[in-house]
């Protein structure tokens, strides 16, 4: 039997998707994940998602309540201020602990992110013995040193290509919301820059929209 353990950096496929107005379905990508486990023969041990939170966001809040309906184990931290002013959201240590202590139960990690501060960890996964598949978040957004050192890759995007019998994607994994990022997202960018960490975006990122597909 070949347990298999899922890991999703949920911050940094958030914060690429919502740049572009799309609000990420981990419902979708765990209904996809244990549909393809199941037609291989394989046992989902766990999903994990990892979380930070920010005093006050209840959009955030109301992604962990979700996710742990969804049959997500979720894991949180508090994101902290830092002396220079900037908020600290990263969970990579938190994930790095966690697959490391139960990796000995599992044959294959799923890994979901595009984050190339996991290439060791990856990399030391392989060593192991453990067969890594990444999920990457959208072309372009991924580390290719990621790509390069797992024995896997697929990216988010690549999932909706997925066709059901009616000829219409299988799998949802993203939501599209023409208005409800760009208006808070351009209301409030200060914030969300600090608190996602990422690079700053113009109009013209939002601009992008489908076409970025």
């Amino acid at each position: 039997m070949t347990k298999v353990g899922i890991f999703a950096d949920v911050e940094n496929i958030v914060a690429t998707f919502q740049n572009l107005n799309w609000e990420v379905r981990f419902d979708e990508i765990l209904r996809f994940l244990r549909d393809h486990l199941e037609e291989e023969g394989k046992v989902l041990w766990k999903a994990v998602a990892f979380v930070p939170l920010k005093k006050g966001d209840r959009r955030r809040e109301g992604l962990i309540g979700a996710l742990s309906f969804q049959g997500w184990r979720v894991i949180t931290k508090m994101a902290r201020r830092q002396p220079s002013g900037v908020i600290k959201a990263n969970m990579d240590m938190e994930m790095a602990i966690e697959l490391l202590q139960t990796s000995s139960y599992l044959d294959e990690v799923i890994l979901i992110t595009g984050d190339g501060d996991f290439v060791p960890l990856v990399d030391l996964l392989s060593k192991k013995g453990k067969r890594v598949w990444v999920i990457g978040t959208r072309k372009g957004s991924v580390a290719i040193e990621l790509i390069r050192v797992s024995d896997r890759y697929t990216n988010i995007t690549d999932i909706m290509d997925i066709k059901g019998p009616d000829g219409e994607p299988k799998y949802r994994v993203l939501k599209y919301h023409p208005r409800t990022y760009r208006e808070e997202m351009l209301e409030d960018r200060e914030s969300y820059e600090e608190f996602s960490g990422t690079p700053d975006f113009s109009q013209e990122d939002f601009e992008e929209g489908e076409e970025a597909f």
